[in-house]
């Protein structure tokens, strides 16, 4: 058994301008407790309690003064019975609540989670393997005094066996998620929903000759949502079935060609689960027509070494039934790849031409997909930048097509033997082609200068586009946007910048300081709520053997137009000091 850990000491001052304010002296400290029981792969164990941390006096990096536990053991690992148990438990943490290409909102609240997983792999029997999870989060955003809450539960029984050259699995999952999503981008009530998936699936391949495989599967998945106001909850059921099969072969050196078929019963439940997948539990803008997706898939690969081409072709049918209406379209793709060096550089591109014949509107279209990327070293200097461009590709349903493009370049110089410069941009833009409002973008721009004693960074970022509301932040539209309920739409945009500093002046002194700024705007049900969250602290750590000095001061101001209430600040400093033991 192994045990050590860091206890510190100090005082703290703490002020807000909701909670008041308060001073004291109190106590911290983390530690790690493992071991091992007859051999490692017998029983092992690792336990990590924390108290009373904060980012001013450890790496927690948590706003709050938090608290907790997490401890994980495996058990019989080098068996035929392997196990693992893990579980957490958090008091008074921060957290991030997301929204797509900016500065995360920051939560605050409690936490916990349990995983179980256990396996069973006995020679010539089909192998099984049992997953069970929980986890509850309850949580408030800074700014919003609106509470919000999350509870998922999962558990999954999976099993594949061999049996005369065929290989066999299949098994059964289960997610369930209660959430009461805190409406503070909008006016309106909390949101509250339970949703439960089960999903059954099961699958068979055999290899062929000429290098070849034959593979078929089916799966089954049953939804149930309730969502709603407290005060009325509506309900979303459906089932979704679907089968695939796919046959490949390599008849020659560098050739590979195949075929695949892939059919499901209902396409919009199909689409519900991607957005459950992602968080969203919101329901389709389609009510609950019948459904279908029919795709019949052919390829071909073929790879020219000396050439250093990879060519690819595809010739693709597919049968819709969507949101009323009937669809099909055959397409036709053709891609070149290339890598090479070039002019002392790494140099790779891609090339695409898609035509699309969509047979119900007699339409035809040309779709193309190009990406070219290049680095390169000179003596001091690195140069990196890639492009990408898309347009008319078609996406999960037929009527709709994407275009856009994204960027991204770097620069950097090696000065000295210790110290270095760098720069770095990236953007990126994608719209459903001719449908207005269905843009998003992004683009970011970062600057780094390391030295022996001395490092400062500084970026900068924007973002804007529409995202569906889950109860870790705001995801962008995993699925085509037509296709969602509109009241479930959140447009946003902004933009935010950061600076950093950090130094050594001195063996075992560490100064670090940060700034970052916010500000955003989000659009709910024609509400407007302009938003916007300030961070900035400053940390000074000594180190004199197992000694350590700490001191650090924060100060937090986030806030939302929409709410009503000024903006929330909190800010703490504290002075300490630590000393690491190994007791064993």
């Amino acid at each position: 058994m192994n045990l050590n850990a860091n206890v510190s000491a100090g005082y703290g001052d703490d002020y807000s301008n909701v909670g008041g304010s308060d001073h004291s002296i109190f106590g911290a400290g983390n530690a790690d407790f493992s071991g091992w029981y007859y051999n490692p792969n017998f029983l092992f164990f690792d336990v990590q309690p924390y108290y009373n941390q904060s980012r001013l006096n450890s790496t927690f990096q948590s706003m709050t003064a938090a608290s907790g536990v997490s401890a994980s053991a495996r058990i019989f690992s080098g068996s035929a019975f392997p196990g693992s148990i893990s579980y957490s438990d958090n008091y008074n943490t921060s957290g991030n609540f997301g929204i797509p290409g900016l500065a995360n909102l920051t939560t605050h609240g409690d936490n916990d989670s349990l995983a179980i997983n256990w396996g069973v792999r006995l020679q010539n029997l089909p192998t099984l393997h049992l997953s069970f999870s929980d986890s509850n989060s309850t949580y408030s955003v800074y700014g919003a005094n609106t509470p919000g809450t999350s509870h998922e539960e999962t558990f999954s029984a999976t099993s594949a066996y061999r049996i005369a050259g065929f290989r066999l699995n299949g098994g059964y999952q289960y997610i369930g998620t209660k959430t009461d999503n805190p409406e503070f981008l909008s006016e309106e009530s909390s949101q509250q929903t339970d949703s439960g998936a089960n999903a059954f699936f099961f699958g068979v391949a055999h290899n062929l000759p000429w290098n070849g495989s034959i593979s078929a599967s089916a799966t089954r998945v049953d939804i149930s949502t309730g969502f709603g106001a407290a005060t009325s909850t509506d309900k979303y059921d459906t089932a979704a079935d679907s089968i695939s099969g796919g046959l490949s072969f390599g008849p020659l050196p560098h050739l590979n060609i195949g075929a695949n078929t892939y059919y499901t019963d209902n396409l919009a439940g199909t689409l519900y689960n991607t957005l459950l997948t992602s968080g969203v539990t919101e329901p389709l803008n389609e009510g609950q027509p019948p459904s279908h997706d029919l795709t019949l898939t052919g390829y071909g690969n073929y790879e020219i070494p000396v050439q250093h081409l990879n060519l690819n072709a595809f010739v693709d049918h597919q049968q819709q039934t969507f949101m009323g209406a009937s669809f099909a379209d055959d397409s036709y793709n053709g891609t070149a790849s290339y890598s090479n060096w070039l002019l002392g550089g790494s140099l790779s591109g891609v090339l695409g031409v898609t035509r699309t014949s969509v047979e119900t509107s007699h339409q035809s279209l040309v779709g193309l997909n190009t990406s070219l990327n290049y680095s390169h070293a000179i003596r001091r200097w690195s140069v990196a930048g890639g492009f990408s461009y898309s347009q008319d590709t078609q996406t999960v349903l037929i009527n709709y097509t994407t275009s856009g493009y994204s960027y991204n370049g770097s620069i950097g110089r090696r000065i000295g033997r210790r110290s270095h410069w760098g720069a770095y941009a990236s953007g990126s833009r994608s719209l459903l082609t001719g449908e207005p409002g269905t843009a998003t973008s992004s683009q970011s721009y970062t600057t780094t200068l390391s030295l022996p004693r001395l490092s400062l960074s500084a970026s900068y970022s924007d973002s804007s586009g529409n995202a569906l509301l889950t109860p870790t932040g705001l995801v962008a539209t995993p699925i085509p946007l037509p296709a969602v309920n509109p009241a479930a739409v959140v447009l946003y945009n902004g933009r935010g910048y950061s600076l950093g500093f950090g130094s050594t002046p001195v063996r075992g002194l560490t100064l670090s300081a940060a700034y970052a700024d916010a500000r955003s705007a989000t659009n709910s049900n024609s509400t407007l709520s302009n938003n916007n969250n300030e961070n900035m602290y400053f940390l000074l750590n000594y180190r004199f053997r197992k000694l350590s000095f700490d001191a650090g001061y924060s100060r937090f101001l986030q806030g939302f137009s929409v709410s009503g209430n000024p903006p929330t600040m909190v800010g703490s400093m504290y002075v300490g000091i630590s000393r690491w033991f190994n007791f064993f």
